[in-house]
């Protein structure tokens, strides 16, 4: 059998990278602002507290008759609302 001298040449390190990363966090922060100013700028105001009015209106009680099914159950026993 023959003797076989293999050299092999180091090969240099691939580069650190690195350029990705910075995009990555250049998105994330202009992304976090863009929701910061979103939620605190959205109406003009510094605090963003708008002037809201809320009017709820909620449907009368029917004048409901006749639950009269078992006892003691904690209802109302049958009887509705009474408007003067």
């Amino acid at each position: 059998m023959a003797d076989v001298n293999i050299q092999q040449t180091p090969q240099s390190a691939p580069p650190a990278g690195g350029g990705s990363t910075g995009i990555v966090a250049i998105v994330a922060i202009v992304l976090l602002l863009l929701l910061a100013w979103f939620f605190f700028f959205r109406d003009g105001s510094p605090r963003g507290g708008a002037d809201v009015n809320v009017d709820v209106n909620t449907p009368a009680a029917g004048s409901g008759g006749g639950s009269g099914g078992g006892g003691g159950g904690g209802g109302t026993g049958g009887g509705g609302t009474k408007t003067p």
